[in-house]
């Protein structure tokens, strides 16, 4: 999908000694020797230099010693047909005179620079302007309206769920805390790199998860929240040895929490959690109290029961248990009735 061929270059492009390498979803420990090593097989190397990495992308500029040896390593990488990485002939030869071998300076190009402060992680820095333009005429409560950021944050649909690690966590887990705060697109979760992309369908609905959910802990660790690309989630699809297949999850309208007919409240994650379509026969303290205390300290039980619905508000000990509640138990079955669970305002 991402293998490269550059039909039709000039000549003095061809004659180049200097070579573009293109990594998707890199692994963290690569350094200039590794590479040097990589490209020696093709000829000569003089030098090497990280230009840019991040979660999604590393890019490595390589002098080889010659034409020859650019063209025999372009040739082989090219033919290699993967989806992991690409090469082309880098089109500026001017090196910046920091350039050394074997010393690890990670920089951004020119293009990547002219973004630098409008995004909030490098991650970000893969944004294309086109897609940061709202889209979403959700009118949320006065209480809820988000207020812009002094950093003049660019926001997308999408966000990266950065630090993510945890036992037998699936897109479905991250699915059933974060379509709390809105309709979700797609979901993928990169477990080799510990971090996650969802995807909305409105642009503030993602930007309120940027604003209400930063450094929450999620099962062992604290999620760090940023904006990402739109397409994002369709670059690594196809890469099929990132992820398994219930790490990729796919919204619809049958799955949607909201009705896109009417108006949305959206709430921040706490530790008080509403529990719906129960049974009667389930929608007791007692009934609560033991299948909740499988996943923390339960507090407090309180049953809204009325004639025709049965409800209870259960509080857990600390939010990050009320997380992994929702996380596991959302939509499962108790006494034949698939339970749902949402986060709430209101007191016990």
């Amino acid at each position: 999908m991402f293998s490269y061929s550059s039909p039709n270059l000039p000549e003095t492009l061809h004659n180049s000694q200097f070579l573009l390498l293109t990594l998707t979803a890199p692994t963290s420990n690569l350094n200039p020797e590794y590479f040097s090593s990589l490209m020696n097989q093709y000829g000569p190397v003089l030098q090497v230099k990280i230009m840019y990495r991040s979660l999604m992308e590393c890019r490595v500029l390589v002098q080889m010693a010659n034409t020859e040896s650019a063209q025999n390593a372009k040739k082989a990488l090219d033919q290699l047909s993967s989806n992991f990485i690409k090469c082309s002939y880098y089109q500026d030869n001017k090196i910046h005179s920091s350039f050394t071998m074997g010393s690890y300076e990670t920089i951004q190009d020119i293009k990547v620079s002219t973004l630098k402060n409008k995004h909030s992680t490098s991650l970000n820095e893969l944004i294309n302007d086109a897609d940061s333009k709202p889209q979403s005429a959700t009118v949320l409560p006065t209480s809820q309206r988000l207020i812009p950021s002094s950093k003049n944050i660019q926001s997308t649909k999408t966000l990266c769920l950065n630090g993510i690690q945890g036992k037998n966590l699936d897109a479905l887990n991250i699915y059933n805390i974060f379509s709390n705060f809105g309709n979700i697109d797609k979901i993928i979760l990169i477990n080799l790199k510990n971090f996650a992309l969802i995807k909305y369908l409105k642009e503030d609905q993602a930007y309120f998860v940027y604003q209400n959910c930063q450094n929450i802990q999620f099962f062992e660790s604290n999620l760090t929240i940023t904006f990402a690309a739109d397409d994002s989630i369709d670059k690594l699809i196809g890469l099929d040895t990132l992820y398994k297949e219930q790490d990729y999850y796919i919204g619809s309208e049958d799955t949607d929490r909201f009705n896109a007919n009417n108006k949305m409240i959206l709430l921040p994650p706490s530790s008080v959690l509403h529990i719906s379509n129960l049974k009667k026969v389930s929608s007791n303290a007692e009934t609560m109290w033991d299948i909740f205390s499988e996943y923390g300290i339960v507090e407090a039980v309180k049953v809204l029961n009325s004639q025709f619905k049965f409800m209870c508000l259960v509080k857990m000990e600390s939010l990050k248990q009320a997380l992994e509640v929702m996380a596991l138990m959302h939509n499962q079955e108790i006494d034949g009735r698939n339970i749902q669970i949402s986060f709430t305002k209101a007191k016990i």
